[in-house]
């Protein structure tokens, strides 16, 4: 049997799986749960609007989903300098929570439904030591959150103008923000769509790209940090029992092919 996963209407991803165990349909998420051979269990997670449309779909993948987790917390970490609270959306991934909950950080984490959130307690490592640590906290609707001041924020999926205005506001004096973008060699119009809303709100800002099976794009935003010239290598080289992320691999995402480097120069702020 074949799961199939939609990265751009017109491209599509196809995955061998046994067996499909759980499917859950929630208001503004659905998420199949399926058993793979060569990838443990998979996450096809629909991200819905307020018609029930599919806006997004992810596919998490058991076997190889520290890499997001961890690249998407320790760049930021280790260019930020000394953060004390963290905002995460536009995933359901928590274990990035965890990262950074381990260095004493608060957390808050705009899940959209935590039943949703739930349906992958199987999933996501350490997820029961995730849900009972007291740095991290869910909410599902922005509005929920009383606070500001937020020095790291990740938002996992591509912002549009009025996001990046809500994120400004909610940011301390200086911030670090990564961003989602759309797959820069199928859709490179709407990532560029995504770094114009950006440029105004940080001196630096600077594409990259995760090693994952499917190639996933990002920014790094900021108005005081650069990713690479301010990389702390002792804080980096301090980091333990990680998977993936090293200081080699942090600079060495920022490298994009030369024709992406040509795309996107009118946009990168460095």
């Amino acid at each position: 049997m074949w799961m199939t996963s939609e990265v751009t209407r017109n491209f599509q991803n196809q995955y061998a799986i046994t067996n499909k165990f759980a499917d859950y349909k929630g208001k503004t998420i659905d998420i199949e749960l399926f058993n793979t051979e060569a990838l443990q269990q998979i996450a096809l997670i629909s991200f819905k609007n307020d018609k029930k449309e599919v806006t997004r779909q992810v596919v998490m993948m058991q076997r190889y989903d520290f890499i997001e987790s961890e690249m998407l917390a320790y760049i930021p970490y280790c260019a930020a300098t000394n953060p004390k609270r963290v905002l995460i959306c536009g995933t359901l991934n928590a274990a990035i929570a965890n990262h950074f909950a381990q260095h004493d950080m608060s957390v808050d984490m705009v899940v959209g439904d935590k039943e949703a959130l739930y349906t992958l307690s199987g999933f996501i490592p350490k997820f029961k030591e995730i849900q009972e640590n007291v740095n991290i906290a869910f909410y599902e609707r922005f509005m929920d959150i009383k606070q500001v001041g937020y020095d790291i924020i990740i938002h996992a999926s591509s912002p549009k103008l009025y996001e990046f205005e809500a994120l400004k506001k909610m940011a301390s004096e200086k911030f670090i923000c990564v961003f989602g973008l759309a797959n820069c060699y199928l859709e490179p119009s709407l990532a560029l769509d995504t770094l114009a809303f950006g440029m105004n709100f940080g001196h630096v800002m600077m594409p990259f790209m995760l090693p994952t099976l499917t190639p996933s794009f990002y920014a790094f935003l900021s108005n005081y940090a650069h990713p690479l010239a301010d990389l702390q290598l002792q804080k980096s080289d301090m980091l333990d029992n990680l998977q993936c992320y090293n200081a080699n691999l942090h600079s060495s995402v920022f490298r994009l092919p030369a024709f992406l480097q040509h795309i996107i120069a009118p946009y990168v702020k460095n």
